[in-house]
C-alpha cells in the first residue's frame, strides 16, 4: 500500500519535471566585444515600438527597470 501512495505522489512530480525541462528554442546569440550590436525593437514606455537602429551613430545607454507588482 506504501509503494502505491508514494508512487501516486511521485507520478505527477515527475510529469511537472518532465514538463518544465522541455525543449526551448536558442535565441541568444554570442557578441564579440566591441562588434556592433544586433539590432531589436523593444516597446517603450509609451506603448511604442523603439528600434536600436534608429539611434545608429549616437552613443546608447540601456537601462532596464524591473517593474513591481
Amino acid at each position: 500500500m506504501k509503494h502505491i501512495v508514494l508512487s501516486l505522489l511521485t507520478l505527477p512530480f515527475l510529469l511537472f519535471l518532465a514538463a518544465c525541462t522541455g525543449n526551448e528554442a536558442e535565441t541568444s546569440q554570442t557578441i564579440e566585444v566591441g562588434a556592433k550590436a544586433p539590432d531589436f525593437t523593444l516597446a517603450n514606455a509609451a506603448g511604442g515600438d523603439v528600434s536600436l537602429s534608429e539611434y545608429a551613430g549616437r552613443p546608447v545607454l540601456l537601462y532596464f527597470h524591473m517593474a513591481v507588482g
